[in-house]
């Protein structure tokens, strides 16, 4: 039987924890406000002020508590600080040299919206239709036991923003944080959205690994020849195999083979 009075007990304490690590060089003030902030996210699994306001349950007006946090919120400026001390817990569950940092950008869709500031038309990959909504990016480092994903890096844009450049310089940003946080030793995992040779370049030049899924039209230096890769790949048959489940749970077996090639627009470095 569950005891659910202990187990909130722990939730309560293990949060109170963290907060503390998270926020032990800000002042007295700031700290409680992270600690009530990082307990309204876990209790109400929302961002409203609101929702937040009503389950700290203070002794004083809803609108009190509203506008005390909105105060707040308005004032922190000690957001590196705060990063700072949670990617040194971060680094405490992770593998330092050898680590697997995910990289996932997205889109959050708001095609009923009328009111949200600097909505701006996106490409929804749940449908391939052209609405509104907003750009996402998520990088998470995979954790030494369990291989849990500990978040480092999210963020929400729009190209409808006042200063914004382009998603590959929002890109270049996250990566550059991810250059003075981790070792180029960590393997930065990337989809076929950053096949390009912008990426490539930055990588390289910084010596740190990385995988991306290339595009199919992706052109490589073979034997001395440029070829197309997917006719690379066709010619091995897979040296070795792995099982795995997909998405229906069905069973899927697949072959990988390790070929050096060389990029056409890096032809100093090899890419495997």
């Amino acid at each position: 039987m569950i005891n659910y009075n202990r187990l909130g007990y722990e939730i309560k304490r293990d949060s109170t924890n963290f907060s503390i690590k998270i926020s032990q060089k800000l002042k007295h003030p700031q700290q409680k406000f992270v600690h009530q902030i990082v307990y309204c996210i876990l209790t109400e699994n929302k961002l409203h002020l609101s929702k937040s306001a009503r389950s700290l349950k203070e002794n004083i007006t809803l609108k009190k508590t509203i506008d005390q946090l909105s105060r707040n919120l308005n004032a922190f400026d000690e957001k590196q600080t705060v990063m700072q001390d949670y990617l040194s817990l971060v680094k405490q569950h992770t593998t330092e040299d050898c680590a697997v940092i995910a990289i996932d950008n997205s889109v959050i869709a708001n095609p009923a919206s009328r009111k949200l500031e600097a909505l701006f038309q996106i490409r929804d990959g749940s449908t391939g239709e052209i609405t509104q909504g907003y750009l996402t990016i998520e990088v998470a480092v995979l954790s030494e036991s369990g291989k849990m994903p500990l978040p480092v890096y999210k963020k929400v844009f729009s190209a409808a923003e006042e200063g914004f450049v382009c998603e590959t310089y929002e890109n270049l940003c996250f990566l550059l944080s991810l250059s003075e946080n981790f070792s180029p030793k960590c393997v930065r995992t990337l989809d076929r959205g950053f096949d390009t040779n912008d990426y490539n370049r930055y990588f390289l030049i910084r010596g740190e690994h990385f995988v991306i899924c290339a595009k199919k039209n992706r052109n490589v230096i073979y034997n001395g020849k440029t070829c197309n890769i997917m006719d690379v790949a066709l010619k091995h048959k897979g040296a070795y195999r792995m099982d795995f489940k997909d998405k229906s749970g069905k069973n899927v077996q697949c072959k990988m083979s390790c070929i050096p090639v060389r990029l056409c627009e890096f032809q100093t470095k090899n890419w495997c």
